[in-house]
């Protein structure tokens, strides 16, 4: 998935890339390499959204440091190595990046032209229901088409359903243009007025009652981890749109190219990355932003000087731990405060003793899915219960980038089965306390639900994969309290906040906040989640603090 479950896994991640951590030169100074007293702009979070944001920065001649407490930059769009398999933390496969794609086009402003992206299959997502399978398409109209052939009754609300995909595709084509025409879009898009502020649960009422039907159209729900019902018409439509732009891709030598790259740009620049550097404070006098104080174990606790701070750390974290709530009106940390994340995810990595050519699927997506309910499956999650029969979505980067060596040994195959899990420490067998120590780890309870989880998963994958348990050569899961351990996260997602229609478009946070001098980019920001929302918002973040800068500087 392009939104990236940045899953990390429990054997702690500070092995996640040996390779690196032992780089000389100039990615070994990540580490160790001591700071300036003072830049014109500090990047908490070396996430896709704060890369961006700063080989943006640097690329317009600012000073930039980014800060990382992870020992190697990416974010949720990192790899880590076990034994001889190389595993994608957070992406899975990508829209929008044909050669005048979105994300090609973020890279290249960046200073990036050598990443290159495999396209998947032209059946992109291959769907398995209790009663039958249905392949989702690359394009939008061969999508429809059999749609058609398969529920002839339901035509009308079948093309209802692509009419919305197309109106909201022509609203945000707008947003670039005049505002005469943004004006003419609105008027020539009048499903989009209707539901802007709706669920896709109540704009799919307006076309079936299908349950077959309702369930392909959502299958891919996992993609915002929210119920259909409650997701918002608009993230739902613009995230099926982003595919049927050009169909699914993936970065060719995985997933931790993108953030490797733009790494390398932002001290091509005279930019600044230290890693295994975790940020405390930042600090505020007066409503203006001053200077950001963090540990590495090399350097020590260090204050830099900064009059301007990009946050591309969890939204609540940044608010109520790095910068504190005194700093902001109350009615902007009741409105931070009050939002609800988006479900956090289960991962299992898996190294299989046959090649990827022995698997019945092609290069497409898996999902198989044990009933048409997705509603009601979200509601017990959200509960705190564990799945019993849970959805699952299956990533094979083995066919994705066959002639990537480091994914798996000679025939093996690189495998990982993903689904929902509940955030509660109380579902996983052990305290608040002991997830915010660390200490879940060593918990019995914690290590029993891991491994039942784990083994109903790879059950429900054997609907796609018959006897997959019989070629199982490694096998490691993740959960969302190692994600919250190692990011941050709040609840363990990596989807920041939900897209419900109350939390969604200009009901986000924008990149500006209260308080002077502090943007915020990543996942919780108004560009949306996932790899594309996140490296969009680092565009965002960098244009209004160029902004900011030229009117400080005026001032």
């Amino acid at each position: 998935m392009d939104s990236g479950p940045a899953i990390l896994c429990d054997l702690a991640m500070s092995v996640t890339s040996r390779e690196q951590v032992k780089t000389s030169g100039r990615r070994g100074r990540r580490f160790w390499e001591p700071v300036a007293d003072d830049y014109d702009v500090v990047v908490v979070g070396a996430g896709l959204g704060g890369l961006v944001t700063a080989a943006l920065l640097a690329r317009a001649g600012k000073r930039v440091l980014v800060l990382d407490g992870h020992y190697v930059a990416g974010g949720n769009a990192t790899i880590f190595r076990r034994k001889r398999f190389e595993f994608d933390v957070g992406i899975h496969y990508l829209g929008d990046c044909g050669p005048n794609g979105t994300i090609p086009r973020i890279l290249r402003d960046c200073g990036v032209e050598d990443v290159r992206f495999r396209p998947m299959d032209t059946d992109l997502e291959v769907i398995t229901f209790p009663d039958f399978d249905f392949s989702i398409p690359r394009d939008k109209a061969t999508f429809r088409e059999r749609l058609v052939e398969r529920f002839p009754t339901e035509r009308r609300g079948i093309d209802r359903y692509f009419r919305f995909l197309d109106q909201v595709d022509r609203m945000q084509a707008a947003t670039k243009q005049s505002k005469w025409r943004q004006l003419l879009a609105v008027a020539r898009c009048p499903l989009v007025v209707r539901y802007m502020s709706k669920t896709f649960g109540e704009f799919l009422d307006s076309c079936t009652d299908d349950e077959q039907l309702r369930a392909i159209l959502t299958a891919q729900n996992g993609t915002y981890a929210i119920a259909p019902g409650r997701v918002s018409a608009m993230l739902h439509a613009g995230l099926q749109n982003h595919y049927f732009v050009d169909g699914g891709w993936y970065p060719e030598g995985g997933g931790q190219v993108m953030a490797d790259r733009l790494a390398d740009a932002i001290e091509r620049n005279g930019g600044d990355i230290r890693l295994i550097s975790k940020v405390s404070r930042i600090h505020v006098e007066d409503g203006r932003v001053t200077a950001v104080t963090f540990a590495n174990k090399h350097l020590g606790e260090t204050t830099v000087r900064a009059s301007v701070v990009v946050s591309n750390a969890d939204l609540k974290r940044t608010v109520f731990e790095l910068v504190g709530a005194e700093h902001f009106p109350e009615s902007f940390t009741k409105r931070i405060g009050d939002f609800e994340m988006a479900l956090p995810l289960f991962v299992v990595f898996l190294g299989l003793d046959i090649p990827a050519s022995d698997l019945p699927y092609g290069n497409s997506n898996r999902w198989v899915f044990d009933d048409y309910d997705f509603d009601a499956e979200y509601a017990r999650v959200t509960d705190g219960a564990m799945p019993q029969k849970p959805f699952v979505y299956m990533a094979t980067a083995s066919l994705k980038d066959p002639e990537n060596a480091r994914l798996a040994p000679a025939g093996q195959t690189n495998l990982q089965l993903m689904t929902l899990a509940p955030p509660q420490p109380e579902a996983w067998n052990v305290t608040a306390e002991d997830a915010h120590s660390g200490k879940y780890e060593a918990s019995e309870g914690y290590q029993y639900a891991k491994a039942q989880l784990t083994e109903r998963i790879i059950q429900q994958a054997e609907k796609a994969i018959p006897g997959l348990s019989e070629h199982i050569v490694f096998k490691e899961a993740s959960t969302p309290l190692t994600h919250t351990r190692y990011t941050g996260s709040t609840g363990g997602t990596s989807y920041g906040i939900a897209a419900t229609p109350g939390q969604f478009l200009d009901k986000r946070p924008s990149a500006r906040t209260p308080v002077e001098g502090l943007f915020l980019a990543g996942a919780s920001t108004r560009s949306g989640h996932g790899i594309v929302g996140a490296m969009q918002s680092g565009e965002v973040a960098a244009a209004r603090v160029l902004r900011f800068a030229k009117k400080d500087a005026a001032t």
